[in-house]
């Protein structure tokens, strides 16, 4: 127990933790914020992405880029 009390006094440990919980949060929700815009705005990366949206013809219309969604996603 002695060694995890001087392992969470070292301040470069501190600082570590501290920002990888920064980092780590920061990407999960720029993951739910790009699912979001997607579904919001029916635009999809891949065919399979937007399978579910109808027939292949038809369901097409789906697969582009839009600005937004790339801005968020960078």
């Amino acid at each position: 127990m002695a060694h995890l009390n001087q392992l969470l006094e070292n301040e470069v440990f501190m600082a570590f933790t501290s920002y990888a919980t920064i980092i780590l949060t920061k990407m999960m929700f720029m993951s739910t914020a790009t699912a979001f815009y997607r579904l919001k705005r029916k635009v999809f990366a891949n065919p399979e992405d937007y399978a579910a949206f109808g027939k292949e013809e038809n369901a097409k219309k789906y697969l582009q880029t839009d600005d937004r969604v790339e801005r968020v996603r960078r």
